[in-house]
């Protein structure tokens, strides 16, 4: 025998879910063992949790700039009529959020990489802004009204590494180190700037959170799943963000180890004691579009002394240097091979010249 609805609303309730709750959720159906009728149930259980004046949120993203990028429509019907999306495709993030994108009364934002679906109370006016965000997770994004509405983060049977909006700062104050830009998709690469704890160290971001109090874990099924409310969430990325703009990135912190852990766990104590001071706001720029990083031209800043650097690397005939440290480009990754895993160089915007500013002439290559 399986858990069932009754136990699941239970435990989901002991964890936080609340009447009347507005519920943004990342999930795995596998992490909560067997349950009685599958994400079905698990969805009648978050229903009955949140009550009729209650919403579930969930991504329902595509993701197609990492794919073919003609598989992805926004709307089954061309051009979209209404500020919503009326889309039957699939989305990528599991089952639970597929059974929730397909109940009768669902409603899906318009987004071609990044949409949310949304059910309950709230649904319509939760996801009706997301048509004219410029970037996935920035300004006009579902995380906005969340906060609003009091509403909370449900990492069921996930860890916080799985929260999408770990991003929103980075786009709302324009970090020095964003990546690729695609205004066609209005999709933003976050990770040009370097890796991330969030994605390398996924354990230790959750002990982050933890620590700070702003997470609340508890056993859901077979899994042990947590809660944020939205509101303590933006504050202590909001106070993250103020002590140090690139507090989610990981850098080696010197150039003879190439260590990322050292820097994961220095950057994570940092944001753990800024928390402790009191909550901070960072100050919002000027919303400019993001500016496109494509391959780096001849001028360009190429730290070939930094131990991230990868070489020079033969892509449409041209030589193209990479970096270690870098997510993947999407331009570059379906070559396989070494663009698979890693990125292209972004000296100019890294924040390793802080740390290690040159002391010699930088050795530079002609790209050819």
């Amino acid at each position: 025998m399986g858990i069932n609805q009754e136990q699941l609303a239970s435990e989901l309730r002991a964890l936080g879910v609340r009447a009347g709750d507005t519920v943004m959720m990342h999930s795995s159906l596998s992490a909560l063992g067997l349950v009685d009728g599958g994400a079905a149930t698990v969805v009648d259980a978050l229903c009955e949790a949140v009550g009729t004046k209650g919403t579930l949120l969930t991504p329902a993203f595509r993701d197609s700039v990492w794919g073919d990028l003609t598989e992805f429509k926004n709307s089954d019907c061309a051009p979209c009529s209404t500020h919503l999306c009326p889309s039957q495709q699939p989305g990528f993030q599991g089952a639970i959020s597929e059974e929730i994108r397909k109940r009768v009364g669902s409603f899906r934002s318009c987004h071609p990489t990044h949409s949310w679906v949304a059910l309950g109370h709230s649904a319509e006016a939760l996801l009706a802004g997301h048509r004219q965000s410029t970037t996935p997770c920035g300004e006009g994004n579902p995380f906005e009204k969340l906060v609003t509405l009091d509403g909370c983060i449900l990492t069921l049977g996930v860890g916080v590494d799985r929260v999408t909006l770990w991003h929103y700062y980075e786009e709302i104050l324009q970090v020095a180190y964003l990546g690729h830009y695609w205004p066609k998709e209005r999709h933003l690469n976050h990770c040009a700037g370097g890796r991330r704890i969030q994605y390398d160290y996924p354990g230790l971001m959750q002990d982050l959170c933890r620590a700070s109090g702003i997470l609340k874990i508890g056993k859901v099924g077979k899994s042990i799943s947590g809660l944020m409310r939205a509101g303590d969430f933006e504050s202590f990325l909001a106070t993250a963000f103020a002590d140090n703009p690139a507090c989610l990135v990981l850098r080696p912190p010197d150039l003879e180890s190439g260590e990322l852990a050292i820097d994961a766990l220095q950057k994570t104590a940092a944001m753990l004691k800024a928390w402790k001071k009191g909550p901070q706001r960072p100050v919002k720029k000027k919303f400019n579009p993001p500016r496109p990083i494509s391959a780096p031209a001849p001028d360009d800043v190429i730290r070939q002394d930094c131990p991230a650097f990868s070489g020079f690397h033969l892509a449409f005939g041209t030589r193209v240097p990479l970096c270690k440290a870098n997510g993947r480009h999407p331009d570059y990754f379906r070559l396989g091979g070494i663009f698979d895993e890693y990125g292209l160089t972004t000296c100019e915007h890294c924040s390793w010249h802080e740390k290690f500013p040159l002391t010699t002439p930088c050795v530079t290559e002609q790209i050819q």
